[in-house]
C-alpha cells in the first residue's frame, strides 16, 4: 500500500493537505506544527476513532483531543494505491458523539465503491494488520517506540510460525481456558465452590431434618410425661378443693356462732345501759357529775344552816315594853319630882320606839331566812338537811350504776367489733385459701403446678409446630437426597473438567513456548542485524522475553544488558531495531504497509541518526516509509531519492 495524499480537518489541521511519494518520505516541521496530529489522522482514517475511550491519568480521548480547533466537523480524505488501483477513503462526521463514523471507499476519480472495504475493516484490509498490530509494529509514535504484546500480535506471530492461520492466540486461548477454570473455581467463586456450597447446604438441610426428627421425638415423649403429670395434678387439685371447702365452711360456722353470741351480749349490755341511763336521767340531778352535785349540795346545806340560824334571831320581844314603862315612869316623876326627868322619859320613849322598830326588822329578817331555808329544802324535796345529802347519795349510786353499765356496753361493743374484724380476717383468709388459682392453699399449689406444666406443653407443641414448619420449609428428605446425589455427580464432572482444562492450559503453555522458541530467535536475529548496523558494530546481539522486553549485548560481552541499563538513545535504538524487525517478520506481503515514524530519532546523536536514515532508505526500497521530524539533520544530502517536505 502506497499513501499518495492526505487532507484533514482534524485537531490543529484545518483542511490542510499532505502529498507523499513512494519510498522514503521525510516531513520536516518544527514542534507544535501538527506532525503527531498527521500521524493520529492517518490511524483514524484507516481504523476510525475509538469513541469508547475515556479520559484517564490526565490524557484526553482521541475524540476530544483531536476535535478540530476551528469548530468544523472532524473529517478527512486519503488517496492511496493498493492492488495496483488508486483508492480514495473518506470519513465524515454527522454527530459529535460519533466523529468520522461515516465512511466511504471509492476508486479515485469515480463514485464506484471499493468492494470489501468498510469503516470497521478498511485498515486491516489495506495494511494487512489489525489496529493493535499496526500500532505495535509499523506505527512508531513519539514516546511509544517500545514493543508490548497483545493477543492480536500473538495471533500474527503464531500465523507466521505455524500454518499462517491468525485465528489463534496463546494469551487469548490461555485467557479463555483460565476463564473457563475461573467459572469452575476461582478461590471461593465459580461453579465448583457454588456447587460445594450447595452440597454443604443440602447436607446441612439433611442434618437439620435429622436433628428436627430427633428433637420432635424427644418433645413427644416429654409431652406424654407432662400430660400424665397434669392428669395426676388435676385429681389431687380436685380433692384438695373439696377438703378446703369443708374446712372453710366449718371455720365460718364457728366464727358466725361466736359473733352471734357476742352480739347477743352486746344487745343485753346496751339494754341495761339504756335502762340505767334512764334511771339516772330521772334523778333530781340528771346526768350531772356526782362530785359537782356533792359540792352543790354542800353549798346549799351550808346556806340552809345559815338561813336556819338567822331565822332564829327574832330579838328580845319585851325590851321595848320595859323602855316604854321607864319612859312613863320618868314622865310621872318629872311631873311629880323633877321636870328634868321629862327629858329622860323622852329619851326612853325614843329608845322604846327604836327597839320596837329593831324588833320588827329582826323578825322580818328571820322570816326571810326561814323562807330561804324552806326553799332550799324544797329544791331537794327534803324535810331537813340530812335529806339533802341522802338525795345526793342516791344520785351518786345511780350515776355509778350507769357508768358501770356503759363501760360494760363499751367493752362488749369492743369485743363484738374485734369479733367482726376477726371474722372478716378469717373470711379473707378463707377466701384466699379458696382462691384455687392464686391462693396459698394446697389446691392453688396444685393448680399452679398444673398450669406451669400446661404452659410447658403449649411451648412444646409450639416448638413441635415450628419444627414441623421448618421441616416443610427445608423440603422433602427424599428430594433433598436426590438433589444431593445430583450435585455430587455434577461436582465430580466439574472437577474432571477443571483437571482437563488445567491439562489443556499446561499443554497450551508448552505449545506457546515452542512457538516462541521458533519465532523469538528469528525476531532477535533480525533485530540484532538492525542494531549492529545502527551502532556500527558496537552491539551485535539482541535477546527478547515473551512479552518483548529487549536486552542488547555489546560486541565481545557474554551477557546482554536490559534496556533499563542503557542510555535513552541506546534504548531507543534497541526498540527501533525490534520494531523494524517486527515489521519485517509480521507485515510481509506483495504490498507491505507503510512504516510511520513520528520524531523517532529525537534521542539519537547525529552519527546514529545518519545510520538510521540510511537504514530507512534501505527499507524504503521495499515499502513506503513516512518520517515526521523536527531536525534538518534527518534529511542529509546523501539521501538524494527521498521525498522531502
Amino acid at each position: 500500500m502506497i499513501i499518495q495524499k492526505m487532507k484533514a480537518t482534524f485537531g490543529t489541521l484545518a483542511g490542510e493537505e499532505l502529498k507523499l511519494g513512494e519510498g522514503l518520505n521525510i516531513i520536516y516541521a518544527p514542534n507544535e506544527s501538527g506532525k503527531s496530529t498527521w500521524c493520529a489522522f492517518l490511524r483514524a482514517m484507516l481504523y476510525g476513532v475509538d469513541t469508547s475511550q475515556r479520559g484517564k491519568n490526565g490524557q484526553l480521548p482521541d475524540k476530544t483531543k483531536y476535535a478540530p480547533w476551528s469548530g468544523a466537523p472532524m473529517e478527512g480524505e486519503i488517496r492511496l494505491r493498493h492492488g495496483g488501483k488508486d483508492i480514495t477513503l473518506r470519513r465524515t462526521t454527522h454527530s459529535d458523539r460519533a466523529p468520522m463514523r461515516d465512511f466511504s471507499a471509492v476508486y479515485t476519480g469515480t463514485d464506484i465503491p471499493v468492494e470489501g472495504l468498510t469503516a470497521l475493516d478498511a485498515g486491516e484490509q489495506l495494511t494487512g494488520a489489525t489496529a493493535e498490530v499496526f500500532s505495535r509494529t509499523a506505527f512508531i509514535g513519539q514516546g511509544s517506540i517500545g514493543v508490548t504484546g497483545t493477543p492480536e500480535l500473538e495471533r500474527r506471530i503464531a500465523a507466521i510460525v505455524t500454518s499462517g492461520e491468525e485465528s489463534c492466540s496463546w494469551s487469548e486461548a490461555d485467557s479463555q481456558l483460565r476463564s473457563w477454570q475461573r467459572k469452575r473455581r476461582s478461590g471461593n467463586r465459580g461453579a465448583l465452590p457454588e456447587i460445594e456450597r450447595e452440597i454443604a447446604l443440602q447436607e446441612e438441610k439433611l442434618k437439620r431434618l435429622q436433628e428436627n426428627a430427633d428433637r420432635r421425638a424427644l418433645l413427644e415423649q416429654e409431652l406424654e410425661q407432662n400430660q400424665q403429670e397434669i392428669r395426676r395434678l388435676t385429681d389431687s387439685m380436685n380433692d384438695a378443693r373439696q377438703r378446703q371447702r369443708k374446712t372453710a365452711l366449718a371455720k365460718m360456722g364457728e366464727e358466725k356462732a361466736r359473733l352471734q353470741q357476742l352480739e347477743d351480749s352486746l344487745a343485753a349490755a346496751r339494754q341495761d345501759a339504756a335502762k340505767k341511763r334512764t334511771a339516772l336521767e330521772q334523778t333530781r340531778f340528771g346526768v350531772t357529775d356526782p362530785e359537782k352535785v356533792a359540792r352543790q349540795v354542800e353549798q346549799d346545806a351550808e346556806a340552809a344552816r345559815v338561813a336556819l340560824r338567822e331565822s332564829k334571831k327574832t330579838g328580845i320581844p319585851y325590851l321595848w315594853v320595859g323602855a316604854l314603862v321607864l319612859a312613863l315612869l320618868c314622865a310621872v316623876l318629872g311631873y311629880l319630882v323633877n321636870p328634868l326627868l321629862y327629858y329622860a322619859a323622852g329619851a326612853l320613849a325614843v329608845l322604846a320606839i327604836a327597839l320596837v322598830i329593831l324588833l320588827l326588822v329582826q323578825r322580818k329578817k328571820a322570816a326571810a331566812a326561814l323562807e330561804r331555808f324552806r326553799s332550799i329544802l324544797r329544791q331537794y324535796d327534803a324535810k331537813n338537811i340530812n335529806g339533802m345529802f341522802l338525795e345526793a347519795e342516791t344520785h351518786r349510786a345511780a350515776y355509778r350504776a350507769c357508768r358501770a353499765a356503759m363501760q360494760t356496753e363499751q367493752e362488749q361493743a369492743a369485743l363484738t367489733e374485734d369479733a367482726r374484724e376477726h371474722q372478716a380476717e378469717v373470711h379473707d383468709d378463707l377466701l384466699h385459701a379458696l382462691d384455687f388459682e392464686h391462693g396459698d392453699g394446697e389446691a392453688a399449689t396444685y393448680f399452679r403446678q398444673k398450669q406451669a406444666l400446661e404452659q410447658l406443653c403449649s411451648r412444646l407443641r409450639s416448638e413441635q409446630a415450628k419444627l414441623t414448619g421448618a421441616v416443610d420449609a427445608i423440603g422433602d428428605p427424599m428430594a433433598i437426597e436426590s438433589e444431593l446425589q445430583t450435585l455430587k455427580t455434577l461436582r465430580s464432572d466439574l472437577e474432571a473438567q477443571y483437571a482437563a482444562i488445567q491439562l489443556a492450559c499446561d499443554t497450551l503453555k508448552e505449545a506457546d513456548a515452542e512457538i516462541q522458541t521458533r519465532f523469538s530467535p528469528q525476531l532477535a536475529e533480525q533485530a540484532a542485524e538492525y542494531m549492529d548496523f545502527l551502532t556500527e558494530g558496537r552491539y551485535d546481539g539482541v535477546a527478547l522475553t515473551r512479552d518483548f522486553a529487549a536486552s542488547a549485548r555489546r560486541t565481545g560481552d557474554l551477557t546482554p544488558r536490559s534496556a533499563a541499563y542503557l542510555s535513552a538513545g541506546a534504548a531507543d535504538l534497541l526498540y527501533l531495531s525490534v520494531r523494524l524487525a517486527m515489521c519485517e517478520l509480521t507485515l510481509q506481503g506483495e504490498e507491505p504497509c507503510p512504516i510511520i515514524l513520528d520524531d523517532t530519532l529525537v534521542n539519537f546523536d547525529d552519527q546514529r541518526a545518519r545510520r538510521a536514515m540510511e537504514l530507512f532508505h534501505e527499507i524504503a526500497q521495499k515499502r513506503q516509509v513516512i518520517l515526521f521530524t523536527c531536525h534538518k539533520r534527518d534529511y542529509p544530502d546523501a539521501v538524494i531519492d527521498a521525498n522531502i517536505i
